[in-house]
């Protein structure tokens, strides 16, 4: 069990002896804010320190109420966030099942794929091809830059 200790303060001019289980420094700070507000409150000389006290407890019972309010608003954002986040999570582990998934069927059609056609992986006369093509049209391209700029193409002539 926690100690209690014993806070002396004062408020409206009174002193009191407080049992609390908080610090001696913290009781002293809400002490001296109670009595602040009580102060101001009676500093026109129109309201009694009971008045003044009685409406610093309903102040204080507000900004409480607001807070408790505010608190129970964030915590509602923060399971919605949380309830966002579980939802991608989920999302994420489908995709990444789906994606694991998905390499395991290309992995098995390579193989296939392979097993069927040995020279899968060989490049195909197609390919060769295209770079037969590729570098006839560089070439030709080469040729005609050359013919409209010869100072500065006058060695890029390849023979055919």
């Amino acid at each position: 069990m926690e100690k209690k200790n014993k806070v002396k303060i004062t408020v409206a001019g009174t002193e009191y002896i407080v049992l609390t289980h908080e610090s001696e420094a913290y009781t002293k700070k809400l002490a001296e804010e109670v009595d602040e507000s009580i102060q101001d409150m009676c500093i026109n000389g129109r309201i009694s320190i009971t008045a003044a006290a009685i409406l610093t407890a309903v102040n204080l019972c507000d900004r409480i109420k607001k807070y408790e309010h505010d608190a129970d608003e964030l915590g509602e954002q923060i399971e919605k966030y949380l309830e966002t986040a579980n939802e991608q999570m989920n999302r994420y582990n489908e995709l990444k099942r789906e994606n694991e998934r998905l390499k395991k069927n290309i992995s098995v059609y390579r193989k296939r794929l392979a097993e069927d056609d040995p020279d899968f992986n060989e490049p195909s006369p197609i390919s060769e091809s295209v770079k037969k093509v590729q570098k006839k049209i560089y070439v030709s391209d080469t040729e005609e830059i050359a013919d409209n700029e010869p100072d500065v193409f006058k060695n890029l002539r390849k023979e055919e």
